[in-house]
């Protein structure tokens, strides 16, 4: 692998980036950059095969035959009206790549330009650009229309501002949480305030199953079981004076596995049920459908691991002391193949503006660590299974 080659890939990528986060799009949304993205991979000679989503993915082919390594890049943005004031701030009112999918796709835009012009390497390489990771999930309808079919290992990563450039953050097994939202809506009885007798209250009831609910990770889970039950948004009647005939209570659930997630859903269902009953009303539970938990591969994970220390030096890789709660569909990929996703560092010494709000933006000398992050990986994934 040529570092030096990367980085003058990385400072030609840098007016790449500055495209992508310019021109920003809402999730599901994401028709001009998909467009603008497979106009540089065909120019780079890779084959596409593009999805009914806006996604694609572009193959190439090594001179030697083994296997067929997978990366990953997201592409939408978010709801949020850009403070940065940067030269390259968003040009699309109210949208702002304020996740870091625009140096996700500017950095596997670099590493697929190096594999273009070093096509010594064994096997196949695939690199995805996935639309709609922040809402509904990109990741697997493209998984069920092939796109991982083939894939012998797969590699993603994050920006992180909570790690310095120049560093990475790695996490065998559990790193993010299965997430889905539920809908609770009780139905009562309503009636003036003044005669609360000839009422059923659907926000006393609700006010008993809030409580009640909050018991499911202090009493149904072991302390060391990671398990979230939050509320978000809570919703009934429209005046003092009035008791309301129904009450919303809307929140998430987040776990661990896919067992303790099906454990969460089974809680809440029955909790929610039987305080309803108890007071008088009746219960509708909606649960929508989310993100699967992100478990890494342990040995894939270590040979990443163990790749970036020999390329940065063992200083420049973390492993993170705890998994997060957060949700990331990429697990939908690692349930198909061997592969982990690790966070790259774009923090600055003194300066940490958070993912998801209206000033972050990433040191852009990141660039450069992430295209040589998944290069030294696909290579080592590549040369490990031929």
């Amino acid at each position: 692998m040529d570092l030096e080659k990367i980085k003058a890939i990385a400072d030609d990528v840098k007016t790449l980036y500055r495209h992508l986060h310019a021109h920003p799009e809402i999730s599901g949304e994401e028709r001009e950059t998909s467009r603008f993205l497979q106009e540089q991979m065909k120019a780079l000679g890779y084959d596409l095969t593009v999805y009914d989503n806006f996604g694609f993915h572009g193959d190439l082919k090594g001179d030697e035959k083994g296997p067929t390594v997978a990366l990953r890049a997201d592409m939408d943005a978010l709801p949020i009206t850009e403070a940065t004031q940067l030269p390259f701030c968003s040009e699309n009112p109210g949208l702002m790549h304020a996740c870091g999918h625009d140096m996700h796709m500017a950095c596997l835009l670099g590493t697929a330009r190096y594999f273009s012009e070093h096509r010594h390497f064994p096997g196949n390489l695939r690199l995805i650009f996935q639309p709609n990771e922040e809402k509904d999930g990109g990741a697997e309808p493209m998984v069920k229309e092939g796109v991982m079919k083939g894939v012998d290992y797969v590699m993603g990563l994050h920006v992180s501002p909570d790690l310095l450039t120049g560093t990475f953050g790695v996490l065998p097994g559990f790193m993010y949480a299965s997430v889905e939202d539920f809908k609770i809506t009780l139905k009562g009885k309503g009636g003036h305030a003044a005669n609360p007798e000839r009422a059923v209250d659907p926000i006393v009831c609700g006010g008993h199953v809030i409580v009640a609910l909050q018991t499911i990770v202090a009493r149904r889970f072991s302390p060391f079981t990671p398990a979230v039950v939050t509320i978000g948004s809570v919703h009934g009647g429209n005046k003092h004076n009035i008791i309301p005939s129904d009450m919303t209570i809307e929140g998430t659930i987040r776990a661990n596995t896919k067992e303790n997630r099906d454990k969460l859903r089974a809680h809440l269902t029955e909790i929610a049920e039987c305080t309803a009953k108890a007071h008088g009303c009746t219960c509708t539970v909606d649960i929508v459908k989310g993100y699967v938990p992100l478990i890494n591969d342990e040995k894939a994970t270590a040979s990443v691991k163990q790749t970036l220390e020999e390329t940065f030096g063992k200083d420049a890789v973390i492993t993170l002391p705890t998994p997060t709660m957060a949700a990331e569909d990429f697990a939908y990929y690692l349930e198909e193949a061997p592969g982990t996703f690790i966070n790259l560092g774009v923090g600055r010494p003194g300066e940490k503006a958070a993912i998801h709000t209206a000033t972050f933006y990433p040191e852009e000398d990141a660039l450069y660590y992430g295209i040589a992050a998944e290069v030294a990986s696909a290579l080592h994934f590549m040369n490990e299974g031929k």
